[in-house]
């Protein structure tokens, strides 16, 4: 009878438990875009923050900031990190978001993003990685510099 009561105790505790939890922000591609913008808004006073908001990038975009830190230490003789190359104007929405709707195909999804006024709109790819999602802004590729020739022009 003791065994029972205890077994009924655990299993509604553990129901009680599982409908308190929230899912996490990053658990649905409006939920990821709406965190990196909020981080991207606060980055320019809280270094934490730019990297919380290079932490929800995906991989294509973590590899590509990566790569330009490499590039950017290698010129400046001073390491820089990934998290750096991100810039606050480049990477955030230049509008106020009101209304978010989301596209979804498979691992991908395009969340479109409204606000105010008619110009206001911006569509943002997400990529789902590890059973959460990442914003994969469009970035141009890191192309090698080119060297001039020994006749140089």
């Amino acid at each position: 009878m003791r065994r029972t009561l205890a077994t009924a105790l655990v299993l509604v505790l553990a129901l009680v438990l599982g409908a308190c939890s929230r899912a996490a922000p990053d658990a649905t591609p409006e939920g990821a875009v709406r965190l990196f913008v909020e981080k991207m808004e606060t980055g320019g006073e809280d270094a934490r923050a730019m990297k919380e908001a290079y932490q929800l990038l995906g991989p294509h975009a973590r590899a590509n900031l990566k790569e330009r830190a490499d590039r950017a230490s290698r010129g400046q003789g001073r390491r820089y990190e990934p998290h750096e190359m991100l810039a606050e104007g480049r990477f955030g929405l230049k509008f106020r978001p009101k209304a978010m709707t989301t596209r979804t195909e498979g691992d991908d999804a395009f969340v479109d993003v409204r606000g105010d006024g008619p110009d206001e709109r911006a569509t943002v790819h997400c990529t789902r990685e590890a059973g959460a999602w990442r914003i994969e802004p469009e970035l141009p590729d890191v192309v090698a510099p080119t060297r001039r020739g020994d006749g140089g022009t």
